[in-house]
């Protein structure tokens, strides 16, 4: 009960900054856009952080983004926040018939099937793939897309296709000629890197964003070894930049061990 006393003392607030901060009231669902996905990518990297006071932060950075929507939404007299409430906690017990209902589901692999099967009945498409959400990132959204093809069974049989077609799309990428060519093909290789991903259970967004990480702490100890030389990037050959960069894969490899 206290909790929920909290939750409408915190909607109330929301409701007195749209009505009397300049800021605050000027705003729109489609202004708002930004704020969500920069919030989102916050509590993202405070999760991969593993700091708790981060996560509380950015938890509640998030949740302010999703009061405003509410807000605006109720003002516009579309819905309440009871109405957003009451269709999350009805989606729940539908979509988990195997908890709520007489439904049998012991595996996480039938658990999604009769998700899937309830969601296609709730959402009508013209087509399967109108079900996957076009905003995505670019990894991600391939990623749903082949899972939908492989459900039809338009896939490889074995990961053995899938290097096959890697070879083939990197061999076209060095053939193309026009910029519209070389686009096409480098997406064609991003593509089957992330269906590869699928097949060996790696999801291919989150694996580049850690050898994102990996190379930008390998890269930051180069130049604190530059530093310490008295130089910059610009003072050294390519030579003792690829002698510095094995160094700092070296030193991590080791801090990674102990």
């Amino acid at each position: 009960m206290l909790k929920e006393i909290k939750l409408n003392r915190l909607y109330d607030i929301i409701r007195k900054l749209r009505k009397e901060c300049p800021w605050d009231s000027k705003q729109t669902e489609e202004s708002l856009i930004p704020y969500i996905i920069e919030e989102s990518y916050e509590l993202i990297d405070a999760i991969e952080r593993g700091s708790v006071e981060e996560k509380k932060d950015e938890l509640g950075d998030f949740l302010l983004q999703f009061l405003l929507q509410v807000a605006i939404n109720e003002e516009k007299g579309n819905f309440t926040m009871d109405d957003v409430l009451r269709h999350l906690e009805e989606k729940l017990i539908r979509r988990h018939p195997h908890i709520f209902g007489d439904v049998k589901a012991e595996t996480e692999e039938e658990v999604m099937k009769n998700w899937d099967e309830i969601k296609k009945k709730e959402k009508k498409h013209a087509y399967l793939m109108d079900s996957v959400n076009r905003n995505l990132p670019a990894l991600m959204y391939a990623k749903k897309v082949q899972k939908i093809a492989n459900k039809v069974g338009f896939d490889w049989d074995t990961i053995e296709g899938v290097y096959d077609k890697m070879h083939e799309e990197i061999n076209e990428l060095k053939d193309a000629k026009t910029r519209e060519e070389k686009e096409e093909e480098l997406g064609d290789i991003l593509f089957v890197a992330s269906h590869l991903g699928n097949f060996i259970d790696i999801d291919a967004e989150t694996a580049l964003k850690k050898s994102n990480d990996k190379f930008i702490k390998r890269f930051n100890l180069m130049e604190d070894m530059l530093r310490e030389q008295g130089k910059n990037f610009e003072d050294a050959s390519i030579d003792e930049l690829e002698e510095l960069w094995q160094k700092a894969k070296e030193i991590l490899k080791e801090k990674k061990k102990s």
